[in-house]
């Protein structure tokens, strides 16, 4: 009958519908328990105050201008004819250059000066004032007495000569931005969060080195939030670090060459040699103050949480997979799809977005922080080695002198580095070889 096979294929069409939703349904992943990865604490390490690094800079920067100077204005003394009886002309020396050098590489110091002495004399109430007080008296003083040197500068040497001593403000401005505060101390401070709530309840806030902060969270959009603030973080160190380099740099070893006489004769191949080898000095040291253990060891246990994604190819259409979501953590080895592609999770737990670039290589750089010590301790291995072979090259005094100076620093710096190296490198070894077993 009509009715009776109409009955019939509306019963057969519900039950192939009911076997083809059953068969999708086996074919999704389920969702294993993602379990949090354990650390391993940091030993502490003996402190290098902001002040004493004040100081280690200081000095660098002073011996690798003296040194430029040595090597510029050298004279021949000991010659029985000669006309000085100095080692150095110094009255070819414009020595408001040189208060222009010494002020803006240790505009730093008298703050941290005047910030510790804060710190001992007043209750901590009263330190955000103190600072202020501290930072708009050094900025009036620095600022009458670059002034009164720019004026002299510009007199002596033209008003062209005034693109030169203002070029490392234009650098800094478009490098920092309008925040006055990075161009009076080293560390950097990230935006606040953007989350008040619960937030702010398992977090700090990032400062310092010795505020920053990791919390283990199960919350995928905590682990992310938290990571950008430390990429933040960890892009204005950076900033910081190159743009204080090349301001050593630039007032030691090249003011010193373009404010020379015209007619003085000198190595121009050694003055650039000593401008290199100034630049990488400073360079490890501000990475090894800016970086230390226990900083980039907030950074490592970040991206442990946040882990990383592989794109795969797509070579068999029935794989099961899960849709990607922003709330969700994934285990080691979980399949998803985002934006039409397929992601195979990397790390023992995954938060990360797939296909976030600034996600993969923050987990890439800290999922093991011993590598990049162990490169900066390398590069000041070679560092010192070529001093080394340089000064066995060398033989004038002005040679030799202009790179004791060097090696001298440099070896207090590579003594920091070796210790710190060899001891995070057998912990991240450990670490990684109870995560191994853990994962299998």
């Amino acid at each position: 009958m009509p009715g009776g096979r109409r009955n019939a294929k509306s019963s057969s069409f519900k039950h192939h519908t009911h076997t083809s939703d059953d068969r999708h349904s086996m074919d999704m992943p389920k969702q294993v328990k993602v379990i949090p990865p354990k650390h391993i604490p940091l030993p502490e390490f003996p402190p290098n105050s902001d002040l004493e690094f004040e100081f280690d800079s200081l000095i660098l920067s002073i011996f690798a201008m003296g040194g430029q100077y040595i090597n510029l204005y050298r004279s021949v003394f000991w010659l029985p004819y000669s006309h000085t009886e100095y080692a150095l002309n110094w009255y070819l020396i414009d020595y408001y250059v040189v208060g222009i050098s010494l002020i803006m590489m240790g505009r730093r110091l008298p703050v941290c000066l005047l910030k510790k002495l804060c710190k001992m004399c007043f209750p901590a109430s009263y330190q955000s004032n103190c600072t202020l007080c501290v930072h708009i008296f050094t900025m009036i003083t620095l600022i009458s007495l670059l002034f009164y040197f720019f004026y002299n500068v510009i007199l002596e040497h033209g008003i062209v000569s005034a693109v030169f001593l203002l070029y490392p403000f234009v650098v800094y401005a478009v490098v920092m931005g309008p925040n006055y505060k990075k161009f009076l101390e080293l560390q950097s401070a990230p935006p606040p969060p953007k989350n008040t709530g619960a937030r702010s309840k398992h977090s700090a806030p990032i400062r310092n080195s010795s505020t920053v902060n990791h919390v283990c969270s199960m919350s995928a959009e905590t682990i992310r939030e938290e990571v950008e603030m430390l990429r933040t973080d960890f892009n204005n160190r950076w900033k910081q670090v190159l743009f204080n380099t090349f301001v050593v740099v630039y007032h030691a070893t090249f003011l010193p060459c373009f404010f020379s006489q015209s007619q003085l004769q000198y190595d121009v191949n050694w003055a650039t040699q000593h401008g290199v080898l100034t630049g990488f000095s400073c360079l490890t040291l501000y990475i090894a103050h800016c970086f230390p253990p226990k900083y980039c060891d907030v950074l490592h246990r970040a991206a442990l949480h946040l882990g990383r994604w592989q794109r795969v190819e797509i070579k068999n259409v029935h794989i099961p997979y899960s849709m990607w979501t922003e709330t969700s953590m994934w285990n080691q080895g979980a399949l998803v799809k985002h934006s039409k592609e397929l992601f195979k999770a990397e790390g023992i737990s995954n938060a990360a977005e797939p296909g976030h670039s600034g996600h993969s290589k923050f987990y890439s750089l800290f999922k093991n922080p011993s590598i990049a010590t162990r490169l900066v301790w390398i590069v000041q291995l070679l560092l010192i080695a070529t001093e080394m072979f340089i000064l066995m090259q060398s033989h004038t005094w002005n040679d030799l002198i202009s790179l004791q100076l060097l090696i001298m620093i440099n070896c207090k710096t590579l003594y920091g580095m070796t210790k710190v190296y060899f001891v995070v490198k057998k912990i991240y070894h450990e670490e990684s070889i109870l995560i191994s077993k853990f994962t299998s």
